[in-house]
């Protein structure tokens, strides 16, 4: 007699049933040519300390 084969369960491949909608090409910007035309992506010394809350920049000041 011919052995039957155990029946395994077959999960659903959620990667591959949504990776049309999730992986999108982008346009990214130069990094390089946004330096030299002077751009930061984080400006420094923007705020004086009187904008800031009395408890923190009483700390900055020790």
């Amino acid at each position: 007699m011919a052995k039957k084969k155990p029946v395994q369960a077959t999960l659903p491949n959620f990667v591959a049933k949504y990776m049309h909608e999730v992986n999108k090409s982008q346009v990214f910007t130069d990094r390089k040519k946004d330096a030299k035309r002077g751009y930061s992506k984080h400006k420094k010394g923007r705020f004086s300390h009187d904008d800031l809350p009395f408890c923190l920049w009483q700390f900055c000041q020790i």
